[in-house]
């Protein structure tokens, strides 16, 4: 089967030389194809130096799943992957790891563990380790009882993807965020098997500033209220669990940073509970609290 791996790009220009090198060197060989959104610094022209095929797209245009169809669509691959622009593999055997389960015919999606860089602040380093933990797991929807949401579990910082089954869904979906637990929903309701797959693993962690997450869950909330479907599955008390694991990892570790943290749990509640109430929220003000400045045009 042949590969595809598709960035949707904005500025990236921090990330994008290092990125696409890296990419070149796998042990798998595969079509690199950038989705860029009229990034205004050198990622265009690194791109087209490094990448396969390079696609513009206005900014206004951009959508979290619509803009990856476009890459799913012109993809030559049997195999697509998608990753973020500020996600790097670990190694060179990233690829060949993260599709070696879609390749044995064990499941139809498979994504990686992320690995936060070094310097990575302790609330962020216990969040990677909490979502992306050391063990692999193989999820139908038999587990879908006991462990509700948790089995829907995905992220498009990296993951590959069989395509033709992921057409058969319809490709992405048009949402504000959270695509990638979209389509493992639908996949895995639909009889496929998925993986978290944690011998692929890349760098990768998010450092937002409170004001940004709370527009993250502000704009989780809103795809959960988009999406009320998903909700009867439940989430089986994973943010009690959460909380408490974190509270106990940094009182043992970084006690320092407690306070912190429960300052940004606090902001994740609040976001995702104004986030499911968006509907009853003035119209003018949603792009602010989402970041999204498009997503709630007319």
């Amino acid at each position: 089967m042949n590969v595809s791996v598709v960035i949707p790009t904005f500025n990236a220009g921090k990330y994008i030389r290092r990125l696409l090198k890296e990419l070149r060197s796998q042990t798998i060989k595969a079509e690199i194809i950038v989705i860029d959104s009229s990034s205004t610094d050198e990622t265009l022209e690194v791109s087209c130096k490094l990448a396969d095929k390079v696609l513009v797209i206005p900014e206004k245009d951009f959508n979290h799943g619509l803009t990856r169809n476009i890459g799913l669509k012109i993809s030559k691959g049997d195999i697509v992957v998608f990753l973020s622009q500020d996600a790097l593999p670990e190694d060179d055997r990233t690829l060949e790891k993260l599709v070696k389960p879609i390749l044995q015919g064990k499941v139809v999606l498979s994504y990686a563990r992320h690995i936060p860089p070094e310097g990575t602040r302790p609330t962020e380093v216990f969040f990677r380790n909490f979502s992306y933990p050391p063990e692999s797991e193989l999820r139908d929807k038999s587990m879908l009882k006991r462990y509700g949401l948790k089995v829907f579990s995905n992220s498009n910082v990296c993951c590959a993807y069989l395509k033709k089954p992921l057409l058969e869904i319809g490709g992405f979906p048009k949402v504000i965020l959270s695509e990638d637990l979209y389509v493992a929903a639908k996949l895995i309701l639909k009889g496929f098997k998925v993986m978290y797959n944690a011998d692929a693993k890349v760098i990768h962690a998010h450092e937002y500033d409170l004001w940004k997450l709370f527009q993250r869950y502000f704009s989780i909330g809103v795809f959960y209220s988009e999406n009320s479907w998903l909700r009867r599955y439940g989430g089986r008390g994973d943010t009690l669990r959460f909380i408490v694991s974190q509270m106990l990892y940094l009182a043992e570790n970084s006690s320092f940073w407690l306070p912190y943290a429960l300052v940004e749990n606090i902001v994740r509640v609040m976001g995702l509970i104004l986030g499911y109430n968006y509907r009853f929220l003035p119209r003018k003000i949603l792009p602010i609290l989402s970041g999204y400045k498009n997503y709630f045009q007319p």
